[in-house]
């Protein structure tokens, strides 16, 4: 996507949110429609032989295209609203031609410089932060590739083809990821998204739209549902339900549905305790949720029990009958395919039969996205897999059976202009912009069978050399894609579990000296920022000096200005000069006192966040002579000799009390102290926001 387009669509946010102008689904297009006109005026062309010539100024101007038969209806309701009172000002002709005589518009044009300078610091921001994770930046406006890839997921359902949008966004989503506590940039991120979910009401015809639908529900919407996954994927689903039934949806899940949910958190519950790895890489895993939720094994269970009730409270009916879907799925072909690509008959016969449901309820294909009355909807990406796309091979002729929960949300809040009390702007781009993030991280993951291997290969073979510091080193490598082929560490933990821990440890010291050389950077940019801060108090001392010679130049000024007036009215010329030339004086007295109360209140913030890092170094400092005094004190214990010193220790160790206060010394120390450290040089919106609490004493505002 180039910038233009970008513009674009942020313009379209402003417009769409000031509600006195819309009244139908394309009259958040009419003013982007006037400024064409305005500019064709402007060129001296008062006529034309078609609307081509007026689409493709606007397809030029905006970076977007507008349908001709999309085109036609603004242009009408245009021409109604200019022709006032007998006099035409704007006609179009039955063949397609039109007469312009005179048409200004120019409503927007401070809106659009805005969004301009929005866009631009958004690349240059992106800029920024791809230099900081070392990645070479190739295209600038990738940023606006990703946040238009929520609108390319859905055209493959609104105008039957899949128009490719990259392969991978994964810097773009941390991108987004990391700046949503930064409202600044986070805002000009949301306008753009919900710029590019309006356009698509230009390839979307609403009239038809069906309200005698089905939803059936997958399993891992049923898990967002009871809020097992994400807090953004249990809103998502939630609103879903909310919206579908005052839509008067029918909410339906197969007893078979049930079962696998059930089986799936059954399973999680058994391995608790025996994983830790999975949930560091994957925040959508279900134990992040439990560690979230404060809950247990035993808490798991009995939500499996009460399963069934739980599902009943939403409203949503539960379908029992499915032997016969049985019979039929385990003799089709989709069912083969998901034998390949779920590795395991039970969720391959789920899902076969899922299909079949929802083909049965349909009776035949269907092209047109609002003719559809049943879909089966689904909160992850599984059902997007390369193979499965690879085996429908309908390159979106007729309407998948599958959807994804943001997605038909996103198509809903097109197709039903009352949706509006219900799915307002602002959940519609969190829902959406959080969906695509999270789809994004996720599948540049490795599999999940893989992660879980490595897993229990580390938890086998660890023993006193892996530690759990170790372990979240090589869960930020993974997550940060550094370490792609985790096949290899498996098969290396079959083979050699010696090498398989030494490459472990490896990778956890590169990690470690990542973490250093960054540290380092910032410890070079402080140094910079202090020889830069001397130049300035230099600088203030020249300021001082000239600030005087200033001052008492507007005296004599001054003077000479009274004694001219007394003298005569024949100076009036020169007393008018030298007043000119004291409000120019005045200006640059004012300049000079603006930028030394700006020098000197950056010097002050300065200094603050220096004392409230040294706060941080302090605890490091003191948590250092502990560990110290501790081994001094062992060392007193085992009179001072290395071989007593060893079974003193092992003592120790075998006193739980004393292990435990070690234990907690060591999470306190890892976990407050030197995250604490990282944040304040790292974190900046950590940093910004301790800006903002600064009070800056009154003489420097």
């Amino acid at each position: 996507m180039n910038e233009n387009k970008a513009i674009t669509y942020s313009l379209l946010a402003h417009i769409r949110n000031n509600g006195t102008l819309m009244k139908g689904p394309v009259d958040v297009f009419v003013p982007l429609i006037k400024r064409t006109l305005n500019q064709i005026n402007n060129k001296g062309i008062l006529k034309g032989e078609s609307i081509l010539e007026i689409q493709n100024e606007a397809n030029q101007m905006y970076s977007i295209d507008f349908p001709i038969p999309v085109l036609k209806i603004i242009l009408n309701q245009i021409a109604n609203e200019v022709n006032i009172e007998g006099e035409l000002n704007f006609t179009i002709n039955k063949d397609n031609s039109f007469i312009l005589k005179a048409f200004y518009f120019e409503d927007f044009e401070d809106k659009i410089q805005e969004s301009k300078r929005d866009a631009e610091n958004l690349e240059k921001i992106f800029i920024d932060f791809c230099k900081l994770k070392n990645i070479e930046v190739s295209n600038k406006t990738s940023i606006f590739d990703f946040i238009d890839k929520n609108k390319i997921s859905i055209s493959k359902y609104l105008s039957n083809h899949q128009v490719s949008n990259g392969l991978d966004y994964t810097i773009e989503a941390q991108f987004v990821e990391f700046f949503k506590k930064v409202p600044k940039v986070f805002d000009a991120v949301r306008r753009i998204y919900l710029g590019s979910i309006i356009s698509s009401f230009l390839e979307y015809k609403t009239e038809d739209f069906k309200q005698d639908v089905e939803l059936l529900f997958d399993t891992n919407f049923i898990i967002s549902l009871i809020d097992l996954n994400t807090p953004e994927s249990t809103h998502t689903c939630k609103k879903l339900i909310e919206v579908g039934k005052n839509l008067g949806f029918k909410l339906t899940i197969l007893a078979d549905t049930i079962e696998e949910t059930k089986s799936l958190i059954k399973k999680k519950a058994e391995n608790f305790t025996n994983t830790f790895l999975t949930r560091k890489i994957n925040p959508e895993d279900l134990y992040n949720a439990c560690e979230r939720r404060n809950l247990s094994s035993s808490d798991l269970e009995r939500i499996i029990d009460n399963l069934d009730d739980i599902v009943k409270s939403f409203d949503i009916s539960i379908y029992s009958f499915t032997e016969r879907l049985k019979k039929s799925a385990k003799d089709s072909l989709e069912y083969e395919k998901f034998k390949q690509i779920r590795g395991n008959h039970f969720s391959a016969i789920h899902d076969t039969i899922a299909l079949l449901y929802v083909k049965e309820k349909r009776t035949k294909k269907i092209r047109e996205f609002e003719k559809v009355n049943c879909w089966f909807v689904n909160n992850s990406s599984s059902h997007d897999s390369e193979d499965f796309k690879n085996f429908e091979k309908n390159n979106y002729e007729y309407q998948k059976e599958t959807i994804r929960v943001d997605e038909l949300l996103n198509i809903l809040w097109l197709s039903n202009p009352r949706l509006n009390t219900n799915l307002e702007n602002e959940d519609l781009i969190d829902i959406g912009l959080s969906s695509i993030v999270a789809h994004t991280l996720n599948d540049s993951l490795p599999k999940a069978s893989i992660i879980r291997e490595l897993d229990e290969n580390i938890q086998k073979y660890r023993a006193d050399v892996i530690t759990d510091k170790d372990i979240l080193n090589i869960s930020s490598r993974i997550s940060n894609r550094q370490i792609k082929n985790i096949n290899e560490f498996n098969k290396l933990a079959n083979t050699n579990s010696d090498e398989f821990q030494k490459k472990l440890k490896e990778e956890s010291l590169i990690q470690e000296k990542e973490e250093k050389e960054r540290i380092e950077k910032f410890d070079k940019l402080y140094e910079r920022f202090e020889k830069e801060v001397n130049n300035l108090d230099k600088a203030k001392s020249n300021i001082k000096a000239k600030q005087f010679n200033l001052n008492e130049k507007e005296i004599q000024i001054e003077n000479e200005k009274k004694q001219l007036a007394i003298d005569s009215d024949l100076n009036k010329d020169k007393i008018a000069s030298l007043s000119k030339e004291l409000e120019i004086e005045k200006k640059e007295k004012n300049d000079i006192l603006n930028k030394l109360s700006a020098k000197n209140r950056d010097n002050f913030i300065a200094q603050e966040i220096k004392n409230w890092r040294r706060k941080s170094w302090n605890q490091l400092i003191f948590c250092t002579i502990l560990i110290i005094c501790g081994f001094i004190y062992l060392f007193y214990l085992s009179d001072w000799k290395i071989d007593n010193f060893e079974k003193t220790l092992n003592n120790y160790k075998s006193n739980i009390v004393i292990t435990s206060l070690i234990a907690l010394f060591g999470f306190v120390l890892n976990f407050f102290v030197l995250r604490n450290i990282r944040d304040k040089y790292y974190n900046h919106s950590n940093i910004k926001a301790f800006k903002e609490l600064i009070e800056i004493p009154d003489e420097l505002k």
